[in-house]
């Protein structure tokens, strides 16, 4: 697969401009009004702070830092940096001053683009430890007019400092943009850090563009189609599947106003590829049960009455590649007419062309009921080292594996079932950790860590990550991925971690309620509470949580079944290092740190009172104390 002369995300981008200058390439949501952005409008902007950087006194490797939302300036922000010949590092918009200092100090960082405020405020906090940081740039100006501090300048200042900059140095950027290679090191992407300390991954262009281009053999785009851009920007999925789609094909980038009117900003744009990781379609879902739980008895009667039917259809098609006869077209189109057809287009997805998932296991009800409703997802296999391995396409949608191997890769599986892939879009190495490089990459082969297998007609099958296969006292393994998966597809859990070891003799699950949708459960049932502990706590929630914990266990080995529970009494959080910031349990984290109510739960008690410490957004840290019932599946409480 050859990359052209356009071989580097800048020469791209210049491409894109001679082609269609006047085209749009982007449209931000701003105070209820898209707001359009031409191909000319993205060169001028990433010319000058190119530019501008350049003037500031960026060299050649030097690293920049990103943090904020996904809007138009980032992007343009990540071009420029590559235009100049720097290299951008992306950050998380709701990592906390300490995680923002760890990159900063990790990646030797010289400049920060920010997007507003209270970015600009965690490097205000933290920069008396940066000596290598020389200019915070923020784009959003709200709330900083009466900040005066040297550090900081806005991107307005820094393209008027670009157009003087070429006056003294006419042509320098395009000389700089051409001297780009392929090779060279386009981004660091941080990665999620479920086992530790975030590893900062090198990729270079030319792995971004592959990857981008083997996606696109399955997933045709075109300039007319519009993509909505609110994976996390410092994510590799977000580069991989929507900003390379975007220069490597003119489709349209949507930016959404904020991350809480996604929903309603993607109504408005219909997009025709939506690109989500598996917790987002989850949370969909659970918006979904919960309007139809709120929706009149018509409404609820139609919808119980043709579920059935998209769930016909999706097995009959999706998994069997049965075409339905004349009367079940018939049937699906009323079901279409009446049911799905009203539910996507409340939810955005209604004129979605393609849809993709990836990057986690994906609960299989989840998958389903996607299908059922009309929206067959595509299953991706990749990853922020090993770039894009397998997918589907619309030939080969399927609920059970990842799609086929991608012409730029190649996949061994060891007798550990470990994934063994060695790709065109496969990383450079660890930043300033060779060591960790030599321990994932040998022989060229990149060890994912990931169990899997092939099957006989060539599909990859992805099961679990390696370290995170469970086995218990007796011997049994299970994965504790595919339980916490199917419990999420309830409308009342948010979140979920099971429990279990070579120590114990049965599975648990420690559980985050939805506490938007069971509150609204409680107060149409007569159910009093206060906060998120005292809903969290209610008997009657426990026994409303339990008809899910018992229908996840109808589908699990004997086993596997989860026969204790305990509702906690606050959310898993990353900014306690719960979670990653793309929303990956840290496992191992979480046992130790919970290690007083698993304790509880295999010594046969009816609950314990704890005290959990709290990392509060700011960084101050507190405590919070409650009385955690166990319950036992079938029984009640313990």
């Amino acid at each position: 697969m050859e990359l052209g002369e356009a071989n580097t995300l800048p020469k791209l981008l210049i491409q894109n401009y001679h082609k269609s200058a006047e085209q749009v390439a982007m449209r931000k949501k701003d105070l209820g009004i898209w707001q359009e952005y031409t191909w000319k409008d993205s060169y001028d902007k990433v010319k000058y702070l190119a530019l501008g950087l350049l003037g500031l006194g960026l060299e050649t490797g030097d690293k920049v830092a990103i943090i904020g939302e996904n809007e138009p300036e980032w992007f343009w922000g990540e071009f420029a940096v590559q235009a100049a010949g720097g290299i951008a590092a992306g950050i998380f918009p709701d990592s906390i001053p300490s995680e923002v200092k760890y990159i900063m100090e990790h990646s030797e960082a010289k400049f920060v683009l920010a997007n507003d405020q209270e970015q600009v405020d965690k490097f205000l906090q933290i920069h008396g430890d940066l000596p290598n940081l020389k200019k915070v740039i923020y784009w959003d100006p709200k709330g900083l007019r009466n900040y005066d501090d040297p550090l900081l300048m806005s991107f307005d200042e820094l393209l008027e400092l670009g157009r003087k900059y070429e006056e003294t140095y006419p042509g320098l950027f395009e000389r700089k943009v051409n001297e780009g290679k392929s090779e060279d090191i386009a981004f660091i992407y941080y990665t999620s850090g479920t086992t530790g300390l975030p590893k900062g991954a090198m990729v270079s262009h030319r792995a971004l563009i592959l990857s981008n281009k083997a996606y696109l053999l399955n997933n045709p785009m075109t300039g007319k189609d519009d993509c909505m851009s609110f994976l996390g920007a410092a994510w590799i999925g977000e580069g991989m599947f929507n900003t390379l789609a975007h220069l490597n094909t003119g489709a349209k980038l949507n930016f959404p106003e904020e991350p809480e009117t996604v929903q309603e900003d993607m109504r408005e744009i219909g997009p025709d590829i939506i690109s989500l990781g598996p917790r987002q379609w989850e949370s969909m879902v659970r918006v979904i049960l919960s309007k139809i739980n709120d929706a009149s008895w018509l409404k609820r009667s139609f919808y119980r009455l043709f579920l059935p039917v998209g769930y016909k259809r999706a097995d009959d098609y999706f998994q069997q590649r049965r075409k339905p006869n004349l009367f079940w077209k018939l049937l699906c189109s009323i079901a279409d007419r009446l049911v799905f057809y009203p539910l996507n287009d409340r939810m955005g997805t209604l004129n979605a062309r393609i849809s993709t998932t990836g990057s986690a296991l994906m609960s299989p009800d989840t998958y389903r009921y996607w299908c059922a409703l009309g929206m067959p997802l595509r299953q991706l296999y990749g990853g922020t080292e090993a770039g894009f391995i397998s997918g589907h396409n619309s030939e080969n949608i399927s609920f059970d594996n990842v799609g086929m191997i991608a012409p730029i890769a190649e996949v061994r599986i060891t007798e550990e079932q470990e994934i063994l892939t060695r790709a065109g879009g496969q990383f450079t190495g660890y930043y300033k950790d060779p060591e960790k490089t030599k321990d994932v990459v040998r022989d060229g082969w990149f060890y994912t860590g990931d169990a899997g297998y092939i099957t006989e007609d060539g599909y990859l099958m992805f099961l679990e990550r390696v370290s995170e296969l469970a086995e218990l006292a007796g011997g049994h393994r299970y994965a504790p991925g595919y339980i916490e998966g199917r419990l999420r597809f309830s409308p009342y859990i948010k979140d979920v971690i099971t429990i279990g070891g070579v120590d114990k003799e049965y599975v648990s699950a420690l559980i985050n309620i939805d506490f938007d949708n069971v509150g609204y459960w409680a107060e149409s049932h007569g159910i009093g509470y206060t906060t998120f502990v005292d809903l969290s706590q209610k008997a009657e929630i426990a026994e409303l949580l339990k008809k899910d914990v018992e229908r996840v266990n109808r589908h699990l080995q004997p086993e596997s079944r989860v026969k204790k529970y305990v509702l906690l009494h606050k959310e898993f959080d990353p900014d306690e290092a719960e979670l990653t910031r793309t929303r990956k349990l840290r496992r191992r984290f979480m046992e130790e740190r919970y290690k007083e109510i698993i304790a509880a739960i295999y010594e046969d008690k009816e609950g314990l009172t704890v005290e959990t410490p709290v990392t509060y957004r700011d960084g101050r840290k507190g405590m919070t104390t409650a009385f955690l019932g166990i319950w036992t599946v079938g029984t009640g409480a313990a």
